[in-house]
């Protein structure tokens, strides 16, 4: 069997990175939304405090409108930004950690494949197609779906993986480096929320025990909006962005122990048959992975360009 390339490696150790992170970010945001925080508070600790630590980016680099557009940016920002953040904060107020960890990875593997193939001409195999359809099957089976008691919390979770896609493909089409992308979607977010949010959005900080606080600053201003963020755009790079923007539908496997451990939510036999299909879904996708000529000529002069 030939040596892992050691880029991939590297791509591999930063994509096994962003999705430790976000599984104990979805856990951490359903116990805030659940005890002592709302959504639009948890919304603000992590645009504000990962803007602060990012700002020297954008006042070195800017917010690359000559790659993006307004467009671009807006898409950016509003796609895995602070309404991105919001949504899913406001989705686990009534959905399990667990629902977020299937529906929102896996419709985002998803879309990214269907995008690819639209816009950019990536070529759609049928391992491709048998993983797609067994990455939703396996979502729609984790999230329990098929109950009558499912509601708005899933649907929002939905929503946010395909805000996800929209992210990851303008991100790709621009070749933003992964450092630069991230600032400029902390950055953003703080400019576009953090006003919103003083004037005029309810909050609970006030009252909020200070540990709490602190534990969600750092954790999701820090260790998510940042770390997180750069490592998922760093495998993206370093992967290729058809498995950068896959492997993360393996969020599911670590936030269903995660929930479990740490929230006390019951996963039975058909949690874990779902978590398989999907594992087994990102494998066929991985394995399909085949691209155009014109993603490959994308690819190349983004990692010239930041060589």
């Amino acid at each position: 069997m030939p040596a892992l390339p050691k880029s991939h490696a590297l791509g591999l150790v930063w994509a096994v990175t962003a999705i430790a992170i976000w599984s104990g970010s979805l856990v951490m945001l359903r116990f805030g939304v659940t005890t002592s925080l709302n959504a639009f508070d948890l919304t603000a600790l992590r645009v504000g405090v990962a803007s602060l630590v990012l700002m020297p980016v954008i006042f070195r680099r800017g917010f690359a409108l000559g790659q993006l557009s307004i467009g671009g940016l807006l898409i950016m920002v509003v796609g895995f930004g602070a309404p991105y953040i919001l949504l899913i904060s406001l989705g686990l107020k009534t959905a399990p950690a667990s629902a977020a960890g299937s529906l929102n990875p896996g419709v985002m593997a998803v879309v990214s494949v269907l995008l690819g193939w639209k816009i950019l001409g990536d070529r759609v195999g049928p391992a491709r197609v048998v993983g797609g359809v067994a990455i939703l099957v396996g979502a729609a089976f984790f999230a329990s779906l098929p109950g009558a008691d499912k509601g708005v919390g899933h649907l929002i979770l939905i929503v946010t993986g395909i805000m996800w896609a929209g992210y990851t493909l303008v991100v790709r089409r621009a070749g933003i480096p992964a450092l630069h992308a991230t600032a400029i979607v902390a950055v953003g977010s703080a400019i576009l929320y953090l006003p919103i949010y003083v004037a005029a959005l309810p909050k609970q900080l006030s009252i909020a025990p200070l540990p709490d606080i602190a534990a969600q600053a750092i954790f999701q201003g820090m260790f998510v909006s940042v770390v997180a963020v750069f490592a998922f755009n760093r495998s993206s790079e370093l992967l290729g962005s058809v498995a950068g923007a896959t492997l993360p539908a393996l969020i599911p496997l670590v936030t269903l122990g995660l929930g479990a451990v740490m929230l006390d939510e019951r996963a039975g036999i058909r949690d874990f048959a779902s978590a398989t299909l999907i594992g087994g879904g990102v494998a066929l996708i991985l394995a399909g992975h085949v691209t155009s000529r014109r993603s490959l000529a994308t690819f190349i002069r983004k990692r010239v360009r930041d060589s």
